[in-house]
Parts: C-alpha cells; structure tokens; sequence
C-alpha cells in the first residue's frame, strides 16, 4: 500500500504543487498579544453544505481566544 500512496502522489499535480520545496519560508512566528476582555477577538469559520438547523438556519463556526470555547450560531441567509 505504502508503495501505491507514493504512486499516487508523484503523479498527482495537486499534491506536487503543495510540496514543502515549493513553499516560501514563512519567517518567525510572532507571539500574539493577550486579549484583555472576552469577545474581544474571534475566529471565524464559515463552513457550507451543513444541514440546517430545524428553524433552517445555516451555521458558523465562532472561537474566541480567552474563553477558548467555540460557539457554533444560527444565522439566515
């Protein structure tokens, strides 16, 4: 099987495109500052082709850093 995955992604073009060589270095990480109230910055995601909910309302994906707790909310289109 081992010998079949290196088969498949020499000759995948998407795999070869997002090889490591072929990425610019991205530098030092910097070290993010701490928040000083909850809510204060959020993370985002949105996420389709999620079943609705039962009022049909479409979801996203919200995480917040102090409290790390992620909130999923029902939004409309």
């Amino acid at each position: 099987m081992k010998g079949d995955v290196a088969t498949f992604v020499a000759r995948c073009l998407i795999c070869q495109q997002v090889k490591i060589e072929h990425q610019r270095a991205s530098g030092l990480l910097q070290q993010l500052d701490i928040p000083v109230w909850k809510w204060d910055e959020i993370s985002m995601d949105f996420v389709t082709g999620l079943p609705r909910t039962q009022r049909r309302h479409d979801a996203i994906w919200v995480g917040e850093r102090v409290i790390k707790g992620p909130e999923m909310i029902e939004v409309t289109n």
